[in-house]
């Protein structure tokens, strides 16, 4: 027999379609799914707490205590108040630095010290803060490379205001950078060349409080 016109005798052949297109467009509509093409979210600071050791790169440090202190006036005045901020740190480079200062509000910090990008609550002191390396009960500057030195931030407390229960402090990172031209050394690690530092750790020290202090 004849089959009929337009009968089941005319059947449709398959067309192949490449598996990597369809895994394109099932990513497609994944990604269309979660508001498209977005950078991965930044990684947020480590929280940490005392005794806590950060790799800053260029140094690793220790973060001891949080502690208030008393100088007394050598010609009999009321004497000054400190809040300390105790550290160990270690020189990685293979040069003798100085220790340098913090951050302190719009001031830029230098060498080791403007690693400490930022205390929570703010500390405003007459002078900014002080910082030293405890070298045997003599006040020193220097960072010798492989030595594991002890340092003290001293933030003075001025007249009516009190230590705060605690401290917070972000800590930035360096890197080694050599430049296009000539070797520019370490430098703070930054998301965004134009911004400011990233904050790679946020440290929270108790205030421990010395009897009338």
């Amino acid at each position: 027999m004849t089959s009929p016109s337009g009968g089941e005798s005319t059947r449709r052949r398959p067309v192949a379609v490449p598996v990597a297109a369809l895994v394109v467009a099932t990513g497609l509509g994944v990604t269309a799914a979660f508001g498209g093409l977005a950078e991965a979210p930044k990684e947020p600071p480590k929280q940490l707490g005392p005794g806590a050791t950060v790799d800053q790169g260029e140094f690793t440090t220790t973060f001891v205590e949080s502690r208030t202190a008393f100088q007394p006036d050598e010609y009999g005045g009321e004497g000054k108040r400190f809040l300390e901020v105790v550290m160990k740190v270690t020189n990685k480079g293979e040069k003798t630095t100085t220790v340098g200062s913090p951050w302190s509000g719009t001031q830029r910090g230098l060498l080791f010290g403007a690693g400490l990008l930022k205390v929570t609550p703010e500390l405003k002191t007459p002078y900014g803060p002080l910082t030293s390396v405890a070298a045997e009960g003599v006040p020193s500057q220097q960072l010798h490379p492989g030595v594991p030195s002890t340092v003290v931030i001293k933030y003075q407390l001025t007249d009516g205001q009190r230590a705060p229960q605690q401290v917070k402090l972000d800590v930035g990172t360096f890197e080694f950078n050599e430049g296009f031209s000539h070797e520019l050394g370490w430098v703070l690690v930054s998301e965004d060349p134009k911004g400011p530092p990233t904050v790679a750790a946020q440290v929270t020290l108790p205030v421990q409080r010395k009897e009338g202090v």
